[in-house]
């Protein structure tokens, strides 16, 4: 893990990262947190994990990094899409000042600030709504002060959970998030937990599926059938609470747009749209899959939906402008366009097939979604990789490292002697913008070791 003080003689490395962070439109304020989490995803890593934490960043830096952010995305805060480890932004000691500059550098742009809650009072709620179009996804955990208080020693427990209230009270809208851990806290705790983020008004509730490395505590780890005992419990949980809620990952058996939920008073609901229907068509063209649905949705104005419903046809119009969001809550599945750029590599590399490989989790969807749409179905074998680097049940496409891509590739060759595939193609999640994975390995290292063409899609 690496450590640094910002400034001129920051590493490149870190520089690099704060460049990709800015290119997904994430502005990095501070790798400090105030709680600490049995499931924080630093916690538990194999030894030679690349990851840099960073001291509260400086008015100057930030205001730096301004001019890299796009006007037309929402400005992310709190999250992370590179090594950088992202802290709690509400321990940044000029929180507000950022803000304010923030918002003189992009008057309308939509800002999204992820927090514990423990920090957010009535004035720094209050701050939040006078700045307008702020949206803040709440990592909530437990509404009870005890399970906040046994997933992450959260002192401010109280404050947490009001926290939610306060921002139903001023009416800044907010998404809730539950890490489901119910082997710690219980069933219950998590039930209470879902519909007391529904009832505070919160849009949607998103669920995380608990995780562990090989490295984590015995009372960490748990019997691999618990995902699909969550996944039903919310199942049945959702006729109970107002807002959607959704399991990350989905864990999806299938492709079809199937609508998880609908946001409270939006263009969707209106519209009629219930949870469980299946969209089929977008003003009339079919869509293949939630993604696309979506997107082809959110881009279009007031678009008409071929759905189907208990097996029935129903058609609706959704009364929206184009880039607005209609309420439509879709589980991500597959992006079409990953199909198509699989075959323009194949033109591009001009061969006749290759092998992808990607994650346990995307292994057959994508392998699916070739059988179903895509002529290049043949030509494209799909190798779901483990993930022993990490181990335990991480089972995600962006920590997959070379060392993994390594094994599978041996374990394909080595089977029936395999011939070499002309093209091997991987997963981008899986490395930063110099082709490196999170331990700092190229993937250039795998042509080296087996002499094949690689390319990071």
């Amino acid at each position: 893990m690496g450590e640094y003080m910002e400034t001129k003689n920051a590493p490149d490395a870190v520089k690099q990262l704060l460049c990709e962070a800015a290119a997904a439109n994430i502005l990095p304020l501070t790798s400090s947190c105030n709680v600490r989490c049995v499931f924080c995803s630093h916690r538990n890593n194999p030894p030679g994990v690349e990851v840099y934490r960073i001291p509260p960043r400086s008015l100057e830096d930030v205001e730096k990094d301004l001019c890299a952010l796009d006007p037309a995305r929402p400005i992310i805060i709190g999250e992370s899409a590179t090594k950088i480890i992202e802290g709690e932004p509400f321990t940044h000691p000029a929180l507000a000042e950022i803000l304010q500059m923030l918002r003189l550098h992009f008057p309308r742009t939509p800002v999204q600030i992820t927090t514990n809650g423990s920090l957010p009072d009535r004035k720094k709620v209050e701050m939040l709504k006078k700045l307008g179009n702020v949206v803040v996804y709440l990592s909530l955990n437990s509404a009870a002060i005890k399970g906040r208080m046994a997933l992450m020693a959260d002192r401010q427990s109280l404050q947490a959970i009001q926290s939610a209230v306060l921002l139903q009270e001023y009416g800044v809208p907010f998404h809730g998030s539950v890490v489901a851990l119910p082997h710690l806290v219980g069933w219950e705790d998590l039930a209470k937990t879902v519909k007391y983020l529904s009832a505070c008004g919160a849009e949607t509730v998103r669920v995380f599926l608990p995780a562990f490395s090989s490295l984590a505590a015995p009372e960490l780890k748990f019997k691999p059938s618990l995902w699909q005992e969550i996944k039903m419990f919310i199942k049945n949980l959702r006729g109970e609470v107002r807002a959607p809620v959704t399991c990350e990952p989905p864990l999806l058996e299938g492709l079809e747009a199937e609508v998880a939920g609908v946001i409270a008073a939006s263009p969707a609901e209106l519209a009629g749209i219930r949870t469980g229907d299946i969209i089929e068509t977008v003003n009339g063209s079919r869509v293949h899959t939630r993604v696309q649905a979506f997107r082809k949705i959110t881009r279009s104005g007031s678009p008409l939906l071929g759905l189907r419903r208990e097996g029935y046809p129903l058609t609706v119009q959704v009364q929206k402008k184009p880039g607005q969001r209609s309420g439509l809550v879709l589980d991500y599945d597959l992006d079409p366009a990953l199909l198509d750029d699989l075959a323009r590599a194949l033109q591009r590399k001009r061969v006749e097939r290759a092998l992808v490989l990607t994650s346990e989790l995307a292994g057959p969807l994508l392998d699916l979604a070739l059988r179903q749409f895509c002529k290049e179905e043949g030509k494209l074998e799909v190798i779901a990789v483990k993930n022993p680097f990490f181990g335990g049940n991480i089972c995600v496409a962006g920590l997959l490292t070379v060392a993994d891509f390594e094994a599978a590739l041996a374990a394909f060759l080595e089977r029936e002697s395999r011939q070499k595939p002309p093209l091997v193609l991987l997963p981008g999640v899986a490395f930063d913008s110099r082709g490196k994975d999170i331990t700092g390995r190229s993937y250039l290292e795998l042509e080296e070791r087996f002499g094949l063409p690689c390319e990071v899609l």
